[in-house]
């Protein structure tokens, strides 16, 4: 354009100038006459070919932003999928497995009564058949009657006899059969449905849940938005519940957690209680008191709660507040769950005071509540007392949530309400009678009620009700020992005195039943030497039939509503955890982890019962009670014929003065023998030993089924209810944010493309400003369209005054530029977010679950072959994966690769090219501000 030639103009009248300012005057005159005539027109390609670039890159980023919005609303659905399938299978869990926990254990304590009662039966079996033995022996007459006729008559007397006796143990046996048989089918189904095989297909599919979890927590808090912006807060705030808000709440309930002691401000040891009771390595050892020390601003001692508000934002704690409060749900939650699944009486106790002990720090009026159901009256007595002895146990117990003596608080408040009930449970629990037939153990008695007894007299009306009840031990008391000792030593006492009464009113107990000869003899050879009761006794098997007593619906309807409000409380602090954190779960809360621990519990008892929880095992159980049915009584017949022989033989050599070789008692007749007393002798004694153990595994692991299950509908409803709208508004965010990013750059690059042309001569070109005098004076606007155009003329007219303005443009270049920084931070952080997107896809490779449909509905049906009840909405299971967007693997994948590349390409290219158009805009200006500068030149005279 400067090589341009132009002649001068014929009425150019030379002027006298400086040699620097002729030049300058001389070009400038070379170029008026190419000023005069305009300049010509020309397509600026470069500045096109740019911004149609920028544009495309621009297009790329949108696109691949577009798609990451989609896989968020994806994982929306996704959640609401896999939360619906966690639902069904705690639901599952909760409705079949439990009952069918809570129904075997059943039959197993019914069995074994029966099993007690049948080998009572056998022993009075016996006993009533040898006594008629000698009662007819005892009417031989050697010289008057005929042995062999004597005999005969014995026998058939004695078969008549067995055979009435053994007509009435019958019944038993066939209820001994109806009973253990559904508990050992069950068993038998277990042992299929826990197996070898179906147990990994399971164990996937929890860690699959988990790994579902997991995505939505890295989606919605680490992922995708706040890697760019600060995004999520406001996502939270139009839902209502921005993160962080409910600190206040946050900082109010987990206040009271961390002060284990309940002194009202927060010491070392409570820090260091909390780091063992929630886990919290960070608190761990000298850290507690360096971080105490740190936050004891005022210097007092302790944290109160200005100072906690403080101490919970500490940078080595992250998190600490939805850790202990999420840690504390669950315990809820769990307790909540074994007390809905509780039958027992001793269960429901046992869960009653656990309910005590995990509220008392941080609720008191709910600690009043229970204190007022146990004591007035609408509970039985001995339930109150079960659970006054649980909560003295719990002292000792050290994983308890508080250092707090709880029963000591409840016992107190108890007092206050109603003393007389209190006390009379105490006494209740004092008696060896009542301690024994609860199932407790013998030994535990005395620290118990000291325990009790201590706690009681320390209360304002306790020694005066003491004193009342006549539990007041002083008077036994030594010289210097503490009213507890003094109860420790009674009670003790009471124990021991009633236990060896129990051991001899058994050992005479049997003495008259096998009191004649030939009952001993038949206990001898049939039973090996002892009576069939007492080789049957089983301390186990007591506590475990005395402890099987089953709650009255009193107490059932008490425990439901209790575990109503465990479990809604624990739900209402995991959504307070959600609002705060933005995460569903914590890094420990594993729900794989749960299920497995609860496999190993339900194998641990069915490993017990494998010899008899299989169809052969069935099998030869029903062979051996019918073996017993029918050969009872010949085998009784038997050995009282050889009893009768040796009987008649000895009476026969007494006579003459003859020396028996052998005698009855001395023949062994095992080889003859039928072995039906085996069933007795063997069968019913390993079962009898068995099975208190297997009862105790049982409840143990009906205890891991009822935590598991309503721990895991606690949080899937959580996640089912707070995930999907969430990541359905940073969907929706996302999309809205990124339009608005193409739309202003968009409209930033159109504006250089128009630039580009109106700077080569189009839309009217660069031109030099004239005065009015020059246009020939001022002219009034006519009409509003030229009203409209002065306004906006002179409105702009500063504006077009200083374009040409070095300072001016080069200002606006500057801000060009920082825009254009601007755009490569985003370019950079869109890597970033591609990043985190390949680091999620990379996640999903080696969960089979979530990315692949044939895999997905594999698992589902072995959910349902291990739990019929599972996933009822349909009949089938084939379309639930895509039906529910279950692979969430797929559904991120499909969108994350694309959109990983064309973000990143798309964001780099778009830099670079407006960069470029940057420079390309400099160069057009310069070329528009000469060539009005020319042109106010040219037009002068």
């Amino acid at each position: 354009w400067l090589k341009l030639e132009a002649r001068e103009h014929p009425s150019h009248q030379p002027r006298t100038y400086g040699r620097s300012a002729q030049l300058n005057v001389s070009f400038l005159c070379r170029l008026r006459p190419l000023a005069m005539s305009g300049v010509a027109k020309e397509v600026p390609w470069c500045t096109v070919f740019l911004v149609v670039g920028a544009l495309s890159a621009h297009v790329l980023v949108l696109s691949g932003n577009l798609a990451t919005a989609g896989m968020l609303h994806n994982l929306g659905e996704s959640t609401h999928g896999w939360s619906q399938v966690g639902l069904s299978f705690a639901s599952a869990m909760q409705n079949q497995l439990d009952p069918a926990m809570s129904n075997v254990s059943y039959y197993l304590t019914e069995t074994i009564d029966v099993i007690t009662e049948l080998q009572q039966s056998t022993d009075v079996m016996l006993s009533m058949s040898g006594s008629a033995t000698d009662a007819a022996l005892a009417e031989y007459n050697v010289t008057r009657d005929d042995s062999e006729q004597f005999k005969a008559k014995v026998m058939a007397s004695l078969r008549e006899v067995s055979t009435k006796l053994l007509d009435q143990i019958v019944p038993l046996v066939d209820k001994f059969l109806a009973l253990l048989q559904p508990a050992l089918n069950q068993l038998q189904e277990w042992m299929t449905s826990f197996g070898t095989q179906a147990q990994p297909a399971i164990e996937e599919f929890t860690s699959t849940l988990d790994q579902a979890q997991t995505l939505f927590d890295q989606a919605g808090k680490r992922g995708l938005l706040e890697e760019s912006i600060n995004a999520r807060a406001e996502v939270m705030t139009q839902m209502g519940t921005s993160s962080g808000t409910n600190e206040d709440t946050m900082i109010y309930n987990t206040y009271t957690l961390f002060d284990t002691d309940g002194s009202g401000s927060l010491y070392p040891n409570d820090l260091q209680k909390v780091a063992q009771l929630f886990g919290i390595s960070s608190l761990s050892g000298n850290k507690a008191k360096e971080v105490f020390d740190t936050y004891d601003s005022n210097g007092q001692g302790g944290i109160d709660q200005e100072e906690y508000a403080l101490f919970v934002h500490d940078p080595s704690l992250p998190g600490v507040m939805s850790t202990v409060l999420r840690t504390y749900s669950k315990t809820l939650a769990e307790i909540g769950g074994r007390m809905s699944g509780a039958t027992m009486r001793d269960e429901v106790a046992i869960e009653v005071a656990g309910y005590l002990e995990v509220v008392s720090s941080k609720n008191i009026t709910r600690l009043s509540w229970v204190s007022q159901a146990l004591t007035n009256g609408s509970l039985p007595i001995q339930f109150t007392a079960d659970v006054l002895r649980e909560l003295a146990v719990a002292v000792d117990d050290p994983n308890r949530l508080s250092v707090v003596d709880v029963g000591a608080v409840a016992l107190g408040e108890m007092m206050r309400l109603n003393s007389e009930w209190l006390v009379k449970a105490v006494r209740l629990l004092s008696e060896p009678e009542f301690w024994l037939s609860e199932g407790f153990p013998g030994p535990e008695q005395a620290g118990v009620v000291s325990r009790l007894v201590n706690w009681t007299a320390t209360t304002p009306l306790g020694p005066w009700a003491l004193k009342q009840s006549g539990m007041d031990f002083r008077d036994s008391a030594s010289n210097g020992e503490s009213l507890a000792k003094a109860a420790y030593r009674v009670i003790q006492q009471r124990q021991s005195h009633y236990a060896a009464g129990h051991l001899v009113d058994k050992a005479s107990g049997e003495a008259s039943v096998y009191s004649s000869s030939a009952s001993q003899y038949m206990r001898s050879q049939l039973l090996g030497g002892s009576g069939a009761a007492a080789s049957g006794d089983n301390l186990e098997a007591d506590m475990a039939t005395r402890a099987g007593v089953p709650a009255l619906p009193a107490t059932l309807q008490f425990a439901h509503w209790l575990a109503n409000n465990a479990t809604l409380t624990a739900q209402q602090h995991l959504q307070e955890c959600f609002d705060y954190s933005g995460e569903s779960s914590g890094t420990l809360d594993s729900l794989a982890v749960q299920v497995n621990g609860m496999f190993s519990k339900v194998q641990g008892f069915m490993n017990q019962m494998s010899s008899y929880a299989t169809s052969q095992g069935v099998e030869r159980l029903v062979n051996q009670s019918l073996g017993f049915v029918k050969g009872a009584a010949d085998d009784i017949v038997l050995v009282c014929e050889e009893y009768v022989d040796a009987q008649l033989a000895e009476i026969n050599c007494q006579l003459f003065g003859v020396v028996c070789n052998m005698t009855a008692r001395e023949k062994d007749m095992s080889l003859d023998l039928t072995g039906s007393f085996n069933f007795i002798t063997m069968t019913l004694q390993d079962l009898k030993t068995v099975m208190p153990a297997v009862l105790k595994d049982l409840k143990f692991a009906k205890k891991g089924v009822s935590s598991v299950s309503n721990s895991m509908n606690s949080v899937m409803v959580v996640l089912g209810l707070k995930a999907p709208p969430f990541m359905y508004q940073i969907s929706l965010l996302y999309r809205r944010l990124w339009v608005a990013y193409f739309v202003v750059f968009g409209l930033m690059t159109l504006g250089v493309l128009f630039y580009g042309f109106w700077a080569s001569g189009y839309f009217g070109g660069p031109q030099t400003q004239t005065s009015a005098g020059e246009d020939g004076g001022y002219e009034a606007p006519r009409g509003f369209a030229e009203r409209l155009r002065s306004c906006c003329t002179s409105c702009t007219a500063c504006v077009r005054g200083c374009h040409d303005n070095h300072l001016c443009y080069w200002s606006l270049l500057l801000l060009a530029e920082v825009v254009v920084l601007l755009l490569f931070l985003v370019s950079v952080v869109i890597c970033i977010i591609g990043g985190v997107q390949a680091f999620l896809s990379a996640g999903c490779g080696q969960v089979y679950i979530l990315g692949d449909e044939s895999i997905c509905t594999t698992a589902l049906k072995v959910m349902r072959t291990f739990l019929s009840t599972f996933w009822m909405q349909s009949s089938s299971v084939q379309d639930t994966c895509v039906q529910e967007s279950l692979l969430t693997c797929q559904l991120m994948t499909n969108h994350m690769m694309s959109a990983v590349k064309l973000s990143v390409i798309g964001s780099l290219s778009a830099s670079v090219l407006s960069f470029w158009m940057v420079l390309e805009s400099a160069l057009m200006h310069e070329r528009a501000r000469w060539s009005r500068v020319v042109d106010a030149q040219a037009k002068k005279p």
